[in-house]
């Protein structure tokens, strides 16, 4: 009984430092005040295609799904300057192949993006100029589209991600929105409503292309500094 009330006591507080954490990260998004929310699927080709078994099976790994945030991450502020960025990585649920063996799922990406300055779109950098010399989805130049501001900069920011091998032009691989500032909060928690444990963060949060990294280590905070090591 003592044993099994110790552990109760352990979920317990474990839970209360997951919520803390939580609680911090979207205190310190906040201020950066992300505009814009996607998530990348990696389940086809860039062209749409079924992928092959051996790239498939990279979708598996962390660590190859981490260089796509990090290649995603360089293109954009190529592109439209040091914005902040927030990135995590999700796991698909686990299933059972045709021989009945339980296998791990893919992922798929959360990523939260900063305000892009009108100052990066009315005095583009040669990697933005670049994208404006594209097609939409539709296959539309950029350059010639009669939008707003707002559209242009979702316009531009989409074709940033799709440069990644991952992403490509297939339509069901990104989905991009705004996010309004009264609906962040609640956006930026669906990104960690898998973590449950102290471990879930090194899981499922890319500390290293998150702009609020160096910011949490900052923290004096035991649980913190236990949280990424």
């Amino acid at each position: 009984m003592l044993g099994n009330s110790i552990n109760y006591a352990e979920r317990v507080e474990e839970s209360r430092q997951v919520e803390k954490i939580k609680k911090v990260l979207i205190t310190q998004a906040s201020e950066f005040l992300p505009s814009y929310y996607a998530v990348c699927y990696y389940g086809k080709s860039s062209s749409g295609r079924l992928l092959k078994p051996e790239e498939y099976r990279k979708r598996w790994d962390r660590n190859e799904v981490i260089k796509t945030h990090k290649f995603i991450s360089n293109r954009v502020r190529k592109c439209f300057g040091d914005i902040p960025l927030f990135w995590f990585s999700n796991r698909h649920d686990d299933y059972e192949d045709i021989e009945g063996n339980c296998k791990k799922g893919s992922f798929h990406s959360d990523l939260y993006i900063g305000e892009i300055p009108n100052e990066a779109i009315t005095t583009p950098s040669d990697a933005l100029l670049e994208l404006l010399g594209k097609s939409d989805q539709s296959g539309i130049p950029i350059n010639i589209k009669e939008v707003g501001m707002r559209a242009l900069k979702l316009l531009l920011l989409e074709l940033c991600i799709r440069d990644a091998k991952w992403v490509g032009r297939y339509p069901n691989s990104l989905k991009l929105q705004s996010v309004p500032i009264e609906e962040f909060s609640q956006t930026f928690d669906y990104g960690l409503k898998d973590i449950t444990k102290l471990d879930d963060f090194n899981q499922i949060v890319d500390w290293k292309n998150c702009s609020f990294y160096k910011q949490i280590n900052r923290y004096s905070s035991p649980f913190m500094i236990k949280s990424h090591n």
